[in-house]
């Protein structure tokens, strides 16, 4: 289903999105529906990044650089 927006541009963009259509041989809105959905994927990306650096930042720090894992194994036999 498509729908159909109303928007205000200046000349100078509207010059350049006639030129991008022209150069792609595509129409005006399909040049901007690309561009949107582009924007959009990008947007998605940095926030799956975000939430991973903040994920991956559980599983850091615990354990002190100076402690072996054995030593905290012999420690938990004892």
């Amino acid at each position: 289903m498509t729908i159909r927006k109303n928007f205000t541009m200046s000349d100078s963009v509207v010059m350049d999105l006639e030129y991008l259509a022209k150069k792609l041989h595509k129409k005006q809105s399909q040049v901007i529906q690309e561009l949107i959905v582009h924007k959009m994927k990008e947007f998605e990306k940095e926030k799956k990044l975000d939430m991973l650096e903040k994920i991956s930042g559980i599983f850091t720090g615990k354990i002190p650089e100076d402690i072996s894992i054995q030593s905290i194994k012999s420690d938990s036999e004892n």
